[in-house]
């Protein structure tokens, strides 16, 4: 992702290809796992059924790091095609564009295979059709968000055909037959569920380095990209000064007369935020919550009328300080360092949320200031040309430091187990 992993040093190719080398014996996870009560529910027994196989691709997946290619593959067909199900019923094709991003080429190819494996003909035209359009009018998809405004026309005939062809046949009744046919399916009583699963989770070789490309990974996403920096630079910014800390949802709505797309954001202060990103900068509004009972204003759109109102400005980032700061962070292997001297503090990375802070001007260069949190503690991590150094967020006194060379190392280290 940004390209921040495309740097790789000969060791972590040659790495790579080794670990590549080992998996030509065949699937890591050929069988799938799934806990005896959910084959023999009563009421919504396909629901029960295709539910099995969605949770245990998403444990080999988040828990056992397993790669696509490494899982059976009827697994991730049932996976991408319910996938494909629920992002439709709920906010239609549109939005299944939209939330599948880069992956949407893996997740048609796998929803079209499970489609036709288990005969579902009518929602199988549906995603061909979608697939098409998607092919034809790349500009147009990149658009989709679906939400109002963010949804093409044609798109939404398309939610109508879904509708009709699930009605006549539904899609997950046709799944969990094919599901119960399947000669690697392994049911297991629902008291060694667990065991088995967790056996399966570290049986992957692969694991151990993936955990560390996984926690360099999420660091990087909140320190390279133009959102999550531009939110905590502007945080910093608000009297007194918060601290971003995760998105949620994101819809369509007013700001400064003009609609915008804004998401839900949490800071470090009691009251939810909104954040609305733009090609010029990043700000951070005062959420106003919708009416209870939802009020419907003159010349409303009725959907829009549970949504929240974008209320005053409390601060901003300017987009030349956020290309800045993404600049210093890449170049200076800003990620990275924050899971190193997390490890070298003896604090566990892996779920560190980290907010941008500043830039300062030192005689050694800029140094870029960032807040981390972790392992319920709060930290300062300064990235500068040298290296960088970890401070507790009270006293700051410093806990870790770890030099270019260092760094360097680690991020090797990390690339070789992507």
């Amino acid at each position: 992702m940004f390209g921040f992993f495309s740097r790789k040093s000969k060791e972590a190719s040659e790495q790579k290809s080794k670990g590549a080398e080992d998996k030509r014996g065949g699937l890591l996870v050929p069988l799938i796992v799934v806990p005896r009560s959910n084959i023999e529910q009563g009421d919504g027994e396909a629901f029960h059924l295709v539910f099995a196989v969605m949770q245990f691709v998403v444990a080999m997946v988040s828990k056992g790091l397993y790669r696509y290619p490494e899982i059976n593959p009827k697994a991730l067909q049932v996976f991408h095609a319910d996938q494909y199900s629920l992002e439709v019923k709920n906010g239609g094709h549109s939005q299944f564009i939209h939330n599948a991003g880069d992956e949407i080429d893996t997740m048609i190819a796998n929803a079209r295979a499970g489609l036709s494996a288990c005969g579902a003909k009518g929602q199988m035209a549906t995603l061909e059709r979608m697939a098409a359009w998607v092919a034809t009018h790349p500009d147009e998809a990149a658009k989709q968000t679906g939400f109002e405004g963010g949804r093409d026309d044609f798109l939404d005939t398309l939610d109508d055909a879904f509708y009709e062809a699930d009605d006549a046949m539904p899609m997950e009744d046709l799944l969990a037959r094919w599901i119960a046919s399947w000669p690697e399916l392994q049911i297991v009583d629902d008291d060694k569920y667990d065991d088995a699963i967790d056996r399966l989770v570290r049986s992957n070789p692969q694991r151990e380095g993936r955990l560390l490309h996984e926690s360099v990974s999420k660091l990087l996403r909140q320190m390279l990209s133009q959102r999550e920096v531009g939110a905590g630079l502007a945080c910093a910014t608000i009297s007194p000064s918060e601290i971003k800390l995760g998105f949620g949802m994101a819809r369509m709505l007013d700001v400064e007369g003009e609609k915008q797309m804004v998401f839900h954001l949490r800071t470090d202060a009691e009251e939810l935020r909104l954040c609305a990103p733009t090609k010029t900068h990043v700000a951070v509004y005062e959420y106003i919550p919708p009416d209870d009972p939802p009020v419907i204003r003159p010349g409303e759109n009725p959907l829009g009328a549970n949504a929240p109102r974008v209320g005053t400005l409390l601060g901003r980032a300017e987009q030349s300080e956020i290309e800045t700061v993404i600049q210093l962070s890449e170049q200076n292997h800003a990620p990275v360092a924050v899971d190193l001297l997390l490890r070298k503090a003896g604090f566990d990375p892996l779920s560190a949320i980290v907010s941008a802070n500043s830039v300062a001007q030192t005689a050694e260069g800029p140094v870029v200031n960032w807040v981390v949190l972790a392992s319920d503690r709060t930290f300062l991590s300064l990235s500068s040309p040298n290296g960088s150094v970890l401070l507790d967020g009270k006293n700051y006194e410093k806990l870790a430091e770890a030099s270019r060379p260092e760094l360097r190392a680690h991020f090797d280290r990390s690339a070789a187990a992507r």
